[in-house]
């Protein structure tokens, strides 16, 4: 309105104005008041949501560390029983070639043994069956010895009986044998 229009106006009318115009001040100063604890309740919440909000920030950085510290751990794990795995296998192969070698050494062993018993007893069957044929022959070479004794003896008793038997048919007149 212009100030030319107000200046016409009655008193009443421009109280009328004036009275809107206080009651639209009063309805816009109690909307700021709304409008200004609304904002005042908002910056409270932001203020109250930003630790929050960074606390969960903060959380989503200590989860990802996490994770990327598990996943880091994962990983060693993996490659340490992928070296455990080749190591244990790598043993296992050694220990199987060297189980091998034992056996085939026990086995070349065993057999140079055998070998070694076998000549043992051959040279002892020989050397006994040597002793036998010296046995047996010095057996018969005794038993030749023993029945030449016993013939000399044997003669030798004759010889004795007849010198006796001479003698005492000498003696005593007793008839001779030619007789």
């Amino acid at each position: 309105m212009a100030d030319r229009e107000l200046r016409r106006m009655h008193r009443a009318e421009l109280i009328e104005i004036i009275y809107a115009l206080k009651q639209s001040e009063d309805q816009l100063k109690a909307q700021n008041a709304a409008l200004t604890a609304q904002l005042q309740d908002r910056q409270l919440r932001l203020e109250t949501a930003r630790p929050i909000a960074q606390a969960a920030l903060e959380l989503n950085n200590v989860f990802a560390a996490a994770q990327a510290a598990a996943d880091d751990y994962l990983h060693s794990v993996q490659a340490s029983l992928a070296d455990t795995n080749a190591t244990a296998a790598n043993t296992l192969s050694q220990a199987r070639s060297e189980a091998k070698r034992i056996l085939e050494q026990a086995q070349a062993d065993a057999d140079s043994l055998k070998a070694q018993a076998q000549q043992e007893c051959d040279a002892m069957t020989a050397a006994a069956a040597q002793k036998r044929t010296q046995t047996e022959a010095d057996c018969k070479a005794m038993v030749e010895r023993a029945e030449q004794e016993v013939q000399q003896r044997w003669q030798a008793f004759d010889h004795k009986a007849n010198e006796l038997l001479d003698q005492y048919r000498s003696t005593d007149g007793l008839p001779s044998e030619e007789t």
